[in-house]
Formats: structure tokens, C-alpha cells, sequence
């Protein structure tokens, strides 16, 4: 409305001044970073930055002021973009963010700093931060933002569903499959007069089928005989589209009087009734199985894990939910972004090199698990250079619940003390990366562990310590696979030109905006 912008460029202009006052005394100390170009040089930079903002500004260690906090948020766009802007001002390690009735935060401004909170001293920040609307829509008991000993037991139950190699082999099978599902999909209607699709929503189909496959054993190669599994399918995917739905809501009609919000309404009322329902009846379906659909599954089937060690039939769907919702999402985000970014006029070299390599290597599809990275290594850095850029979750808390302190002491922590990193802000930050803005999956080619950066906790889209994530590995791979096949057998234009349209709700959202047409290409030396 007129006056809701109104109000919003008052704050924007009231803002720059706070900002232009605030920021005068320390302006000169991030002036050296502006300039350097060489993965050597971000370490004498960081070094140059620690000494000069020490001597311009010794206070800064108490943080911005609540006004100068809140106009930096509303500015910048969001916590993890004004991060950048502490950087650059000086700010370091953990500072304090007084946000008033907002809460009272604390800003993790260096790989070290995040290291301490999420290993090194986890134990007395064991909680992640949530919000009411994640129990709303149960997403608080499964793993993500589940607590204490119900996460740990969790976590450990599903952890053979991911790491053993039957089961990761299991899952890289499915993800070549269902790429040859999709890859047939996509040459019937490249052959269409109207070839335009929405890469996004076709990559959130595709590796919800990959989730269903492996972790449900629904898929082509399951063992269960479920009879609804195009139902459960399809209760899955409104499920997500309504919870990304109802948490970009403006103004958040739920918070006000949640039967006012269709999709609140809708969800509580229709899909998540349906869904316990249907998810129930496939758990109930894997208990009565045989034996002999028993030798028939392997440890890659999740579900059949669960059944096994737990009773309640509620936490087996609880954990499964969290399952679905970090295996797809994440995988579809980070794979459409990937192809976008490729397409775009200044990376038409990676394009030429990751479509070579793809052709090369027939897409991966003959390779084993543990040879993808090695054969495959400019499509693997394709994959870990937009999950730089751009992390599923930009965005992290960690409560305390006991006392003690981060960084040999220097830090004091007490219980209900709230700490919050940014993998977006990490893979960002000018003191870690040089060109820290630029897209150059070279930085991976010369540097496969951590790109160039000092420490290895500058790259972390996956997580970090007892919360990071299960599927770090299998997300990572079915990006790279996904990208060399579809390289392989289509063009990409895209409608969207320029910069990558983000948006966070849940996760990286590119919800609308991936519209393009698909061509069928004939791939040199390769039988597709």
C-alpha cells in the first residue's frame, strides 16, 4: 500500500544517515580488502583489518546500538546481509545484537567463533532456535529442531540410512534413475511448439521422488506394495508449497488470528490431517511386511530403519517430514541455481568446461560413489561454489542452556543466551575469500577442501558438529549428477536475466522466477 512504502522509505532514509554517522570513525578499515584479487593475499588483508579496526574503534566488542542494529537489518534486507556491513564496520568473533523486544542476540562474525559454538563448546548450545509456527506444523520433534536426547537418538538412528556405502550407493542409483525420468520428460516437451517450464518446480518434483524412493521405499526399485503412493506424492508437495506459503506471508495473518490465513487453514485443517493419515498407513504397511520383503529392501530405506527400533508410529513420521523437506528442497534449490548461474553471460566458460567434462564422463552415470568427486571435479565445484553463495539456510541460532564461555573464555555464555551464525554471511565474508562476491568455481579446483579460505569453517551450507547435516554427501552428489546430465541433454534459456532472484523463507525459495525454455541438444561423443 501507499503508506506501507511511505514508511518504509522513511526508515531506509532515516537509516543511511545512522548508518553514514555510525560508520565515519571506521570507514578506512576494511578499505584494504576492497582491492585484493588473490586466494594468497586474504590472509595478510585479514590480519591488516584485525590491527586497524583495533585501533580506530576498541569498543566495538559491545556491539551496535538497538537503532542502529534495527535500521542496519531493515537496510541491508536481513540479519545475515547485516552481518556484512558489522564486518565491514570492524566487528568480529561474537558480538552482542540488543534488538529490544525483537530479543537480545548474539552475531558469530568468524569461522572460529562458529567453530566454538557448534563443536567445540556445543554442549552447553545444544538447542537450535525455532519459532511457534515450526510446532505448528510439527517440524520441532523430528531432527532439525528437535531437542536434547529425543535429537540425539534421532539423529543416530538415521545415521547408518546415510552413510553406509549400500545405503549411499542405493541412493545415488535412485537419483541416476529418476535423472532419466526427468531427462525423458524434459525431451517430450523440448519437442513441443511451447517448451517453456518452471525448472524449479520440475527439480522439487524430481528429488521429492528420490526422497520417496530411498527414504519411503516407494520408488521404481521398493520393496513396499504401497497402494497410495501417488497420493502420499502429491500430499507431500502441497504440504511444502503451503508451509513456504504461509511463512511468507505479509502481514502473517496466522500470528494475528490463525483462521483468518488460508493457508494456515488449509494446512492444519486438510493437508497435515491427510498426510498423518497416508504416512501412517505406509508405517503400518512396513510393520506387517514379511520376511521376505525384508531381504528384499536395503539400509538405504529409511523408513524400514525406523520401524525397526521405534514404537511409536508418530515419531517415525516426525522424523520423516524433516527428512522430505531438507532432501528436497535443499537438492532442487541448489541444482536450479546452479544451471541458472551457468547460463548467465559472464560464466559461459564454466558452462563450455562443466558441459565438456559431463560429456566426458556420460553424466556420471558409469561411475561408482567414491570416484564421482575425482572424475567429476568441475561439476563438484559448480555444486560447492553456489552452495557458497547461496546456503539452503542463511540463517542459524543456537540457545544456551548452560553456562561457560567461547573462545578459551573470552566470551561468557549463560543459559537462554542465544547464538546465531550465518552460513550465508561465511561464504561471503571479503576477510575469508578473496572476490567473495563473485561466482569462480575455480577457487574449489585449486583448493578442493575449503576453496581458498583459511578455515574450513567458512564454507558450511550444510551445517556444522552434532547439528549439521546427515545428507551433506548425498546432497552434494545428486546436485553433481543432476547438473552434468541436464548439461548434457538440453540448452537452458531463462526467462530472468542477470543476478539470481533470492528469496529465504524455510529454505532458498526460487519459487517463480525459473521459467525458461528447454532445447533437446545432441551431445558430442556421448550415446544418450
Amino acid at each position: 500500500s501507499p503508506i506501507y512504502e511511505k514508511m518504509i522509505s522513511f526508515i531506509r532514509v532515516l537509516g543511511s544517515i545512522c548508518y553514514v554517522l555510525s560508520t565515519i570513525e571506521s570507514a578506512n578499515a576494511f578499505a584494504p580488502l576492497r582491492a585484493h584479487a588473490k586466494i594468497g593475499d586474504v590472509h595478510k588483508y585479514n590480519t591488516q583489518l584485525a590491527q586497524s579496526t583495533t585501533e580506530i574503534n576498541p569498543t566495538l566488542k559491545n556491539g551496535p546500538l538497538f537503532l542502529e542494529a534495527l535500521i542496519g537489518i531493515a537496510i541491508n534486507g536481513s540479519p545475515w546481509e547485516y552481518m556484512l556491513k558489522m564486518k565491514e564496520k570492524g566487528y568480529d568473533g561474537v558480538v552482542p545484537v540488543d534488538l529490544s523486544i525483537f530479543g537480545k542476540y548474539n552475531f558469530l562474525l568468524s569461522p572460529e567463533s562458529v567453530r566454538a559454538a557448534t563443536v567445540e563448546e556445543s554442549s552447553i548450545l545444544p538447542r537450535r532456535f525455532s519459532v511457534p509456527l515450526f510446532e505448528t506444523l510439527e517440524l520441532d520433534r523430528g531432527i532439525v529442531y528437535e531437542q536434547g536426547e529425543r535429537h540425539k537418538r534421532n539423529k543416530r538412528m538415521c545415521i547408518p540410512s546415510f552413510e553406509q556405502s549400500q545405503s549411499m550407493e542405493s541412493f545415488v542409483g535412485a537419483t541416476k534413475a529418476e535423472l532419466d525420468d526427468l531427462s525423458l520428460s524434459f525431451q517430450a516437451k523440448a519437442n513441443d511448439d511451447d517448451s517453456n517450464i518452471d525448472l524449479y518446480a520440475e527439480m522439487r518434483k524430481s528429488a521429492l521422488n528420490v526422497v520417496l524412493d530411498v527414504s519411503f521405499g516407494l520408488g521404481k526399485e521398493g520393496a513396499s506394495n504401497f497402494q497410495r503412493a501417488d497420493e502420499l506424492s502429491k500430499t507431500i508437495a502441497e504440504y511444502l508449497e503451503r508451509i513456504v506459503a504461509l511463512a511468507n506471508e505479509i502481514p502473517p495473518l496466522w500470528q494475528i488470528s490463525p483462521r483468518l490465513s488460508y493457508n494456515y487453514v488449509r494446512v492444519t485443517d486438510v493437508v497435515l490431517p491427510n498426510l498423518r493419515k497416508l504416512v501412517s498407513e505406509v508405517i503400518e504397511a512396513r510393520r506387517l511386511e514379511g520376511e521376505e520383503g525384508k531381504k528384499k529392501r536395503n539400509r538405504a530405506d529409511l523408513l524400514g530403519v525406523l520401524v525397526e527400533q521405534l514404537d511409536d508410529n508418530a515419531d517415525v513420521r516426525l522424523i520423516l517430514f524433516d527428512v522430505v523437506i531438507a532432501g528436497s528442497d535443499t537438492t532442487a534449490s541448489t541444482s536450479t541455481a546452479a544451471l541458472y548461474l551457468l547460463h548467465q553471460d559472464g560464466n559461459k566458460e564454466w558452462l563450455e568446461r562443466a558441459r565438456r567434462e559431463a560429456e566426458e564422463t556420460n553424466a556420471g552415470r558409469d561411475i561408482p560413489l567414491e570416484k564421482i568427486r575425482s572424475t567429476m571435479p568441475v561439476c563438484v565445484s559448480i555444486a560447492r561454489e553456489v552452495l557458497r553463495l547461496y546456503p539452503p539456510v542463511p540463517f542459524v541460532g543456537r540457545t544456551a542452556t548452560g553456562s561457560g564461555s567461547l573462545l578459551d573464555g573470552k566470551y561468557p555464555v549463560e543459559p537462554g543466551d542465544t547464538f546465531c551464525f550465518s552460513p550465508w554471511f561465511l561464504g561471503r565474508d571479503p576477510t575469508q575469500w578473496a572476490n567473495a562476491a563473485d561466482f569462480y568455481p575455480q577457487r574449489w579446483l585449486d583448493d578442493p577442501t575449503n576453496g581458498g579460505a583459511p578455515n574450513n569453517f567458512s564454507w558450511l551450507p550444510f551445517g556444522a558438529g552434532l547439528r549439521g547435516c546427515l545428507g551433506t554427501r548425498l546432497g552434494l552428489t545428486e546436485v553433481t549428477l543432476g547438473i552434468a546430465r541436464l548439461l548434457v541433454d538440453f540448452e537452458f534459456d531463462f526467462e530472468t536475466k542477470g543476478p539470481l532472484p533470492v528469496k529465504y523463507d524455510l529454505t532458498l525459495n526460487l519459487d517463480g522466477v525459473m521459467n525458461c525454455k528447454i532445447t533437446s541438444r545432441t551431445p558430442r561423443g556421448t550415446n544418450i
